[in-house]
């Protein structure tokens, strides 16, 4: 079996690839996927100018992200594939799904912070965009509890 688990080294992630590493005796492959968001404002549409800058701090949390995960799973001693991906103007969820199809995956794994009110309206719930938008299967698994944290 193929798992990608969506990281981005919050909590809610990390809580995510903790779940799919109990799967360590069924999963064949380990796809870790990161997706650096479209910068605000950058688009077909909208005529703005954006520093290099904050494109080369997007790729180095990309990068940092992506460490973060690797040192994780050498930890466990498991391989994985790391997936560093961009957004380009499309939702951080359809980049992950669309990954998800390209590499054969049977199961997306994601957390979530459970967010409500007006934080869920402001923020978005990627978690949920990939439910509405997969049709492979997806797990998101909740947070855990400070006792329960490995």
């Amino acid at each position: 079996m193929k798992v990608l688990i969506a990281f981005d080294n919050s909590q809610a992630s990390k809580n995510a690839l903790n779940f799919a590493l109990k799967m360590k005796p069924v999963v064949d492959e380990y796809y870790i996927a990161y997706v650096t968001p479209t910068v605000i404002g950058a688009g077909p549409t909208f005529d703005a100018y954006v520093p290099a800058s904050v494109y080369q701090r997007q790729e180095q949390t990309a990068d940092n992200v992506l460490n973060m995960a690797r040192e994780l799973m050498e930890r466990r001693g498991v391989t994985a594939t790391f997936l560093k991906l961009d957004a380009s103007g499309d939702q951080v969820a359809r980049v992950i799904v669309n990954t998800a199809k390209e590499n054969g995956v049977d199961l997306i794994i994601t957390g979530t912070r459970k967010l409500a009110g007006l934080s869920r309206v402001l923020l978005g719930s990627v978690s949920t965009e990939i439910i509405k938008l997969s049709e492979i299967p997806t797990l998101v698994a909740p947070p855990v509890e400070e006792t329960e944290k490995e």
